[in-house]
């Protein structure tokens, strides 16, 4: 009777570490090519610009944060986004207790492998400048 017990035990082990480290390989995928995507934007000296003093701003009228968050993507299912976009669709955010303000919205194509700004008034991408030795970065993780 013990061995069977101690089988059982090490078989369950073995059964719930493979199935860890498949979720892990998938989750880890999703988490970088996203993480680069926010790093390509972060670092651009456009998103700098807009944020330098964001935050101090936002907490002296009242709010608790600023962020950056996923909205669209190539694939959307796999990202977890609700919206389908050829593009990675990114909105810089000031957090409210009544609301959540959308200020910015930035877009990384990775066909042309640029980053956009969106223009709302005249309803255009603008290209902006960003550090392009992260596009390797994209690249390793986007094989």
């Amino acid at each position: 009777m013990k061995k069977f017990t101690l089988t059982a035990l090490i078989f369950s082990i073995l059964i719930v570490f493979a199935c860890n480290s498949k979720d892990s390989k998938k989750n880890k995928f999703r988490l970088n090519r996203e993480s680069i995507i926010q790093e390509i934007i972060t670092t651009s000296p456009r998103y700098k610009e807009l944020t330098k003093g964001l935050y101090d701003v936002v907490i002296k009228n009242g709010g608790s944060s600023i962020g950056i968050s996923l909205e669209g993507s190539p694939d959307a299912k796999k990202d977890k986004v609700i919206s389908y976009s050829k593009t990675y669709d990114f909105t810089l955010y000031e957090m409210y207790t009544e609301r959540k303000m959308n200020t910015t919205r930035f877009s990384f194509s990775p066909e042309k492998k640029q980053l956009y700004e969106y223009d709302a008034v005249n309803d255009t991408l603008k290209p902006i400048d960003f550090d392009k030795n992260l596009l390797i970065k994209f690249e390793s993780f986007n094989k």
